[in-house]
């Protein structure tokens, strides 16, 4: 590894292999001791270079490679004195990379406040992508230096001018009344759980919104309520005592049947809607899909005439030979379409 340039998979490979052990083997020594020496020459050597810069991607690597040279010592520092079985006694020069990590920190803090700065102001006339990319170079710069009060206020600041409010009604033009129960259900959808940060969906109207989503139902279609019967007979030869008298009595095969009435129910409900969203800046419809639902109701009820030991084991017999209400059933639809605004909700960003 080391011949190959790979200095750091062989110290840390050669530090495992002698992790708890007390004789430690000089091949391991000497591996930890030369991949330690020549990485951390590397390292120095190239944030010598990149000091001398000061963009992002000069800043960033230099951070990285300072806290690569920590890492490194802190893994060895434990077993110094490092000593082999034979006596040999390795030998490692620590670097303070501190100068340099600070002074890279700083920068790069500078420069995030300052894109940040720049970016928000296109945020609050209504850029919210450029607020976003704001909240991000705050959060980075919050990470340089915890607690700068001048950070904080710019991750709430562009939060804010980053986050689209969506004020979420129904609009019902089926000429069907729609059930309390369902519009309330549309409209409290738990979006958070879609974990996106950025949009924020009330039912409550306010002074801020950005976009209106409007749940347009347009059609609800109720079938007739119908029922399919069937009959069909069972038969089924079972074994019973035949007592012909007190001392005698004999097994004998018996036939017996009965015949089964199916009653099958069913009804469907079907709702058809239409998902709107309008930027209320721009004046216009940036979102319009059509969806729809559909609740099948089917309930099987069965009744008997005859032996009922010629039925199956566990047979289901009887039952309410009752449909839904119209409500439930416009209900039972309206869940299913939730979901599906859910579906689609989920997959678009504003």
């Amino acid at each position: 590894m080391i011949e190959r340039g790979d200095f750091d998979n062989a110290f840390y490979k050669a530090v495992d292999k002698m992790q708890g052990k007390k004789n430690k083997k000089p091949r391991h020594v000497k591996a930890a001791e030369e991949a330690f020496a020549r990485a951390n020459i590397r390292d120095i050597d190239r944030m010598q270079t990149l000091s001398e810069r000061t963009d992002q991607l000069a800043l960033n690597e230099m951070l990285r490679l300072a806290q690569n040279i920590e890492r490194r010592q802190k893994a060895i520092s434990p077993m110094l004195p490092l000593t082999d079985r034979k006596g040999y006694r390795a030998h490692f020069e620590f670097f303070d990379p501190t100068d340099y990590a600070v002074s890279a920190a700083d920068n790069l803090f500078e420069l995030h406040v300052q894109e940040a700065q720049e970016l928000l102001e296109r945020g609050r006339r209504g850029d919210k992508q450029a607020a976003r990319k704001a909240n991000e170079l705050y959060r980075k710069a919050e990470r340089l230096r915890p607690g700068t009060n001048e950070v904080r206020l710019g991750i709430d600041d562009s939060y804010y001018y980053g986050t689209s409010r969506i004020y979420m009604f129904v609009n019902n033009q089926s000429n069907k009344v729609l059930p309390m129960r369902l519009e309330r259900a549309l409209t409290t959808i738990n979006f958070s759980e879609f974990r996106n940060p950025w949009q924020e969906f009330s039912t409550q109207r306010r002074d801020d919104e950005d976009f209106h989503m409007e749940i347009e139902i347009t059609h609800i279609d109720l079938s007739p309520e119908r029922i399919v019967e069937r009959i069909y007979l069972l038969e089924k030869e079972i074994e019973v005592e035949d007592k012909k008298s007190e001392s005698d009595t004999a097994v004998v095969t018996k036939t017996v049947n009965a015949e089964i009435t199916e009653r099958v129910l069913e009804r469907k409900s079907k709702i058809n809607a239409n998902i709107i969203i309008r930027d209320l800046h721009n004046r216009r419809i940036v979102h319009h899909e059509p969806v729809f639902s559909e609740y099948k109701f089917e309930r099987i009820v069965n009744s008997y005439r005859g032996d009922r030991r010629a039925l199956p084991n566990r047979f289901p017999i009887g039952g309410s030979v009752a449909f839904p209400s119209e409500e439930d059933m416009i209900y039972n639809a309206g869940e299913i379409l939730k979901d599906r605004i859910i579906d689609y909700v989920r997959g678009f960003d504003l």
